[in-house]
């Protein structure tokens, strides 16, 4: 079995509401192996997304810890990429631009060749020179995983990432 990379225990958050405080994650326990792939299930407005945020580092738990590899959640780490349902393309880069931009640092060679590559990936081969205004919603969909694939990061987190994809798209 592989080590633990990331590790929830006890996890609880509420939110303040009109009538108080409402709790969405109650005492949440889970252990994610390096490597495995987690599906977390739910109805609308049951804190998948909160629990994710959690996870990720951008919400701090009322109660409860989380660690990546060993080492306490502090805040979001460049260890990991969120994909987030409300999307986060940049409008004013083209398709290009957009897969480029977390490209810093050495090691990556020709950026532009890397992109390009990613794009083709996820079907946009052509659109490389296209600005987000141009593309339809699945298109811009496309455009954010392959801008998480193309930096390769250790933690994929995905927040609905599917969900503007077509049937054609998803199966391929």
């Amino acid at each position: 079995m592989s080590a633990r990379k990331i590790v929830v225990e006890r996890v609880t958050k509420s939110f303040p509401s009109g009538k108080g405080s409402l709790k969405v994650i109650d005492g949440v326990s889970l252990g994610i192996a390096d490597g495995e792939f987690v599906a977390i299930v739910g109805p609308s407005g049951c804190g998948k997304s909160t629990l994710l945020n959690i996870v990720a580092g951008f919400e701090r738990p009322d109660e409860g810890t989380v660690e990546i590899d060993g080492a306490p959640q502090a805040g979001p780490s460049p260890k990991g990429i969120v994909i987030s349902q409300h999307g986060s393309v940049f409008p004013w880069l083209t398709v290009q631009q957009n897969l480029m931009f977390g490209l810093n640092g050495e090691g990556h060679g020709d950026k532009a060749a890397l992109a390009d590559h990613y794009a083709a990936m996820v079907g946009l081969k052509g659109f490389e020179k296209s600005y987000p205004h141009e593309l339809s919603g699945g298109m811009l969909k496309r455009v954010e995983l392959a801008r998480a694939f193309v930096v390769k990061p250790e933690i994929l987190y995905m927040d609905e990432p599917f969900s503007a994809l077509d049937a054609l798209m998803t199966c391929a």
